[in-house]
C-alpha cells in the first residue's frame, strides 16, 4: 500500500469521525450527515481500490486515475452547492412569509392595545376570534 492510499484512507476516516462528532453535537442534521458519511465511505473505498480506479480511468480515456477522481469530486460538490442553494432559497421564502405574518399579528395587537379593534371581530381566514 502506497503513501497516497494510506493518506486517502486516513483523510476519509477523519471525515467520518468529524461528521459523527458534528451530528452528535447537533450541528448537522442527520440527512446531510448521511451524505457526508457516504463521502467518507467512498473515500475509504477509493483508497483501497486505486488499481481499479486506474483501470476505469484508462477505459474512459483519462490518462491518470486521480484526474478522474477530481472530476467526480468536482461534479459532486457542484451538485451539493446547487442543492444547498435550493434549500437557502426555500428558507428565504419561508422567512419572508413569517415576517409578513408577524407584521400582521403585531399590527392587530397594536390596534387591540389602542382599543381600535372590537374583540368580537373575526379574522378573515377562519372563524376564531382574534383574542
Amino acid at each position: 500500500m502506497s503513501q497516497l492510499e494510506i493518506f486517502v484512507i486516513l483523510v476519509a476516516l477523519g471525515v467520518l469521525v468529524f461528521v459523527i462528532e458534528v451530528v452528535r453535537r447537533r450541528r448537522l442534521s442527520e440527512g446531510y450527515a448521511l451524505l457526508w458519511i457516504a463521502v467518507g465511505v467512498a473515500g475509504v473505498v477509493l483508497g483501497l481500490s486505486r488499481h481499479l480506479i486506474d483501470r476505469i480511468s484508462g477505459s474512459v480515456g483519462v490518462s491518470y486515475g486521480a484526474n478522474l477522481v477530481f472530476a467526480g469530486v468536482f461534479l459532486f460538490l457542484l451538485v451539493v452547492c446547487i442543492n444547498l442553494s435550493m434549500h437557502v432559497s426555500k428558507l428565504e421564502d419561508e422567512v419572508a412569509t413569517l415576517a409578513e405574518e408577524l407584521a400582521l399579528v403585531n399590527g392587530r395587537l397594536d390596534a387591540l392595545a389602542e382599543g381600535a379593534v372590537d374583540l368580537r371581530e373575526h379574522d378573515d381566514r377562519d372563524e376564531r376570534p382574534l383574542v
